[in-house]
């Protein structure tokens, strides 16, 4: 959180300041790398920064993940962790861009995200 603060405010000082995207990048796909849903699942469409139903539409994610795969590119992006980070959101693009399975995440989400149902209390 420190990292994407100092980053933050260094792109607001510059906004042509590629670094700081940079920075940002790293920090928000580590930040949503470790966000999990229900049984420890990967939140895929977090790493890629859309929503599940931003995530409906194919030609909003695969600009998301080229946007974010450019920025965190180990060969351009020098920044400590960068690589893994550009790992996290290839392994994101790998389940979204495959409609098999995407279909299965989309379902194991949907399994987890839907309320679920308080106990009964009996009463004597």
């Amino acid at each position: 959180m420190g990292s994407k603060s100092f980053a933050t405010r260094a792109r607001d000082s510059d906004p042509t300041l590629l670094p700081a995207d940079q920075i940002l990048a790293v920090a928000d796909t580590f930040l949503s790398g470790d966000r999990r849903i229900g049984n420890n699942l990967q939140d895929w469409y977090s790493i890629l920064q859309v929503s599940p139903h931003q995530g409906r539409d194919s030609e909003l994610v695969a600009p998301q993940y080229r946007r974010l795969a450019l920025l965190l590119n180990p060969h351009k992006n020098k920044f400590p962790f960068a690589d893994q980070a550009f790992r996290l959101v290839l392994d994101a693009w790998t389940v979204l861009s495959n409609p098999s399975k995407k279909s299965l995440f989309d379902k194991e989400l949907a399994f987890y995200m839907q309320p679920q149902p308080q106990p009964i209390a009996e009463f004597h």
